[in-house]
């Protein structure tokens, strides 16, 4: 299968790149060039339908981050690692005979820098070093390697940043950019298409849907059609209240994310609920739609993901709550306060969430949003297996009893 990948680099590094674009298998690239990383954002807005975007560094990728987040495909940047160092390094030492202390480097994380010099023995001499922040100032980057030239402190400059590069050969300031090892970049490019057809693969799973209706509630199949055609689908009558669409997970997610399902009910005069199954299989995809459906109030809608995640209610507070236990040690405290993976993974987030590890159960009922009774009744089963503890007590009010405060023993970050 073929990957269109949108790359964008600058020139210098789109041109290198079209010299071995060939050795990319099953892969097309459409280039996208920028004068400085800050135009990234807005060629990210521009580029043409393609199912990956690929960074030639870190900057552009991390200006353009808003962009990138509204993008329905996934994105890679190629990344300042220890091997890029090291080619460039090599360079310098075998081409340009340059004692390492006169020689000015900017770049994202200097540290990479120390950790090549220390493991090859170098600990005397370090170069000039600039780190780059996301809000780099350019022609402050351009300032620190220009000062060091003209006071005689170094005698070449090595940039990461094109923009840099030019500026500095302008005022004849002897200068070479950070070399991409041709392997990091292939790579790069590589795991760029694995993820698209990871994600492709992904957005082809099967979606199953229902819309259940309110008794006596009666709709057309003009009304049908419009609903089906905002998610591609194919729809049935499955009982007198009840129609199930067939679609994919791709098309079902933007439509979740846009808001569109919200304006379903719109097309109802009386309140729906709209439930849908991802799955691998229509089997797994109607069951999870099933349950899914039980879950669903008046005007609101759930997801089951294939992973077992129940997602919702739509439109307003997607909350994710794992249906699904594989955590040996969760597995075990379930099993042993016979709470349900619903009711743990509620808990888990709910622990996330505090500001502090210690809670009252007001503050659990709040959250769950169940009965005091049931609150205190999860409480107890984590209490007696040790997993929560009473860790003092809070009077806010002037009669009555104190509330207890706990604290969970069992972690909830993973």
């Amino acid at each position: 299968m073929d990957i269109r990948i949108a790359v964008l680099g600058s020139a210098t590094f789109i041109e290198r790149l079209k010299s071995f674009e060939q050795e990319l298998a099953y892969t097309r690239l459409d280039y996208y060039i920028y004068q400085t990383p800050v135009d990234a954002t807005e060629i990210v807005k521009n580029i043409n339908p393609c199912d990956a975007v690929f960074f030639s560094g870190s900057l552009p990728y991390i200006y353009a981050k808003d962009a990138i987040n509204r993008l329905p495909i996934p994105s890679y940047y190629l990344k300042q690692d220890v091997a890029v160092i090291t080619t460039t390094l090599l360079s310098i030492y075998y081409s340009n005979h340059i004692p390492m202390a006169q020689i000015s480097i900017d770049l994202i994380e200097p540290t990479l820098i120390q950790n090549v010099l220390d493991d090859i023995g170098q600990h005397s001499s370090y170069p000039f070093m600039f780190k780059i922040e996301p809000t780099y100032d350019l022609e402050e980057t351009i300032k620190f390697h220009a000062e060091l030239h003209n006071g005689g402190k170094t005698s070449l400059a090595v940039t990461s940043i094109h923009a840099v590069y030019q500026a500095l050969r302008s005022m004849n300031i002897p200068v070479i950019r950070m070399l991409d090892p041709k392997n990091s970049i292939l790579k790069g490019l590589e795991d760029t298409r694995s993820i698209a057809l990871l994600a492709k693969s992904e957005s082809a799973k099967i979606s199953v849907g229902y819309i259940q209706l309110s008794p006596n509630t009666l709709v057309t199949d003009e009304i049908l059609k419009k609903i089906a055609g905002t998610i591609q689908a194919s729809f049935v009558q499955t009982n007198p209240q009840l129609y199930t669409f067939f679609s994919t997970l791709g098309n079902v997610q933007v439509a979740l994310e846009n808001n569109t399902v919200q304006k379903w009910f719109k097309f109802f005069s009386a309140p729906i609920r709209v439930a849908f199954g991802y799955g691998k299989t229509v089997i797994e995809a109607t069951q999870n739609a099933k349950d899914a459906l039980s879950y669903t109030t008046d005007n609101t809608a759930f997801l089951i993901t294939d992973h077992k995640e129940l997602v919702g209610p739509y439109p307003n507070n997607q909350q994710h709550i794992q249906l699904k236990t594989n955590d040996p040690k969760l597995v075990q405290l379930a099993k042993e306060t016979t709470l349900s993976p619903a009711n743990l993974s509620k808990i888990i987030q709910f622990s996330r969430s505090l500001s502090s590890v210690e809670f009252t159960a007001p503050d659990l009922e709040a959250h769950l949003q169940v009965s005091r009774r049931t609150t205190e009744r999860l409480l107890k089963k984590l209490v007696d297996q040790g997993y929560a503890q009473v860790v003092g007590e809070e009077m806010t009010y002037q009669q009555g009893r104190p509330r207890a405060i706990y604290k969970l023993n069992f972690p909830t970050y993973s």
